[in-house]
């Protein structure tokens, strides 16, 4: 019999079935890593989001706290839904005196309304 060079059907088959293995280890990671990217982006924009909010209502609180100044000691301020990147986030603010201080505390808190995240920052308000 003549010593023919080449492979088998059977170590074709195992070469497949170690490619395939390696090459599902790859798809998931590349899955997961995308999906926790497209999170992390999330999170930035709902913290962003949450610190703009912030600064306009240190800049101009007449647009978010009527009457002004607050007569109440604490109260939450719903501002309309805020479209960004095709979502939508819900914007808080919750209002309270700080205690004698010509101040407002103020806590934004913004939250996707598709999903559970959300990000609070508070900051103080001057008021006359």
């Amino acid at each position: 019999m003549k010593n023919e060079k080449g492979f088998t059907l059977v170590e074709v088959l195992a070469s497949l079935v170690l490619i395939s293995l390696i090459l599902m280890g790859f798809m998931a990671l590349f899955t997961s890593t995308n999906r926790l990217a497209v999170t992390n982006s999330e999170k930035l924009v709902v913290i962003n989001l949450a610190d703009s909010y912030l600064e306009r209502a240190q800049i101009n609180p007449e647009e978010f706290f009527s009457p002004y100044p607050l007569t109440e000691t604490s109260r939450g301020i719903a501002v309309p839904l805020h479209e960004m990147n095709g979502s939508e986030y819900e914007v808080r603010l919750d209002v309270s005196d700080s205690g004698g201080l010509d101040l407002l505390n103020v806590i934004v808190t913004v939250s996707p309304v598709d999903s559970n995240m959300s990000s609070s920052v508070e900051g103080y308000v001057p008021y006359d």
